[in-house]
């Protein structure tokens, strides 16, 4: 059985039902839409999972193909994020608490490990699988298929009273490595720099390992360790000297925090034309997986090949992220 994800298990569902009275943008669902799977019903909706950044997007998804609206919410109490698509249920309170109840993420490396061991059929994650997922592929005899249905930013931050608002590749790597320990040295005031960074396994820590660090080796830093992404940013806001990693959908859509800001890399500010034109240096794509074993007649594999049509590019488009193609 999927691996439920933690705040899911502590929001009952009289909190749903109380989260579709806050404001948001609603979307109705149009049932003209090219993006469908006939038949689809809630009864055989494929098995998904995914990282943290990407549920939204899954929840869209899943709300199109179901047939309800959605809209953008903000609900504070919420422990992975404030803002999230909720499905509308005024028509359709089934298929609302379907979704709210089932399409959860457990995190990038747990839904990997699902896929993997077949607890879960599908998933949209922020990387490609890192070397212990590969390798417990391999013990399982697993191949996987990765294919990129969006475009993302890998971005860094630093508390908003930061004087601070560039850096170059090179200064961000003297940080972690700690060759850099004070923010004099690369414009900033006469302070200690704390270097926050994410746990292994983690979609941050190996995207930051494989787009900017490049070999090089991060010094374990246990007071600097952050377990969430919420966990991060949180630190941040509370941090005038921290720094830390993320990727841009889940700060600018899922955050919206006014006690953090982003800061540009090698003289680019990740904007949505800097990332989609490639401009800004870190760009990351957003995959969906399967393994390749996966039966072509079931739902899950009509939706990994709806993701890279035209409809599913514009679905893509919609949640807030770049598509792919």
């Amino acid at each position: 059985m999927k691996t439920s994800s933690l705040h899911r298990q502590l929001i009952p569902t009289m909190l749903f039902l109380a989260t579709l009275s806050l404001t948001g943008c609603d979307k109705p669902a149009d049932e003209n839409d090219e993006f469908r799977i006939d038949s689809l019903t809630m009864d055989n909706y494929p098995a998904v999972d995914g990282s943290t950044s990407t549920e939204p997007l899954q929840v869209l998804i899943a709300c199109k193909l179901l047939g309800v609206g959605y809209s953008w919410t903000n609900n504070p109490f919420w422990l992975e994020y404030p803002y999230q698509i909720v499905p509308d249920s005024d028509l359709k309170p089934d298929i609302g608490r379907y979704i709210f109840e089932h399409i959860v993420h457990s995190g990038t490396h747990s839904s990997f490990v699902n896929l993997i061991e077949k607890n879960t059929d599908l998933i949209l994650v922020a990387r490609t699988a890192s070397a212990d997922e590969i390798h417990l592929a391999d013990s399982l005899g697993v191949t996987l298929v990765e294919i990129p249905v969006a475009v993302d930013a890998f971005i860094f931050l630093v508390n908003k009273n930061n004087p601070v608002n560039a850096l170059t590749t090179k200064q961000i790597q003297d940080i972690y490595t700690c060759t850099v320990t004070n923010w004099s040295q690369v414009g900033g005031t006469d302070n200690k720099i704390n270097p926050y960074q994410r746990n292994r396994n983690s979609g941050s820590l190996e995207l930051m390992e494989s787009l900017v660090m490049k070999g090089l080796t991060m010094p374990e830093l246990p007071d600097m360790m952050v377990l969430t992404m919420m966990g991060l940013v949180n630190q941040i806001e509370r941090d005038e000297y921290g720094i830390g990693y993320s990727v841009n959908y889940y700060t600018q859509y899922m955050i919206r925090s006014n006690g953090i800001k982003l800061i540009s890399v090698d003289g680019v500010y990740p904007i949505r034309s800097t990332v989609k034109n490639k401009v800004y240096k870190y760009t990351a794509n957003v995959y969906a997986v399967i393994r390749a074993d996966l039966d072509q007649s079931t739902n899950a594999y009509k939706l990994f090949e709806l993701l890279q049509a035209d409809a599913g590019q514009a679905v893509v488009n919609e949640s807030g992220y770049i598509p792919y193609n």
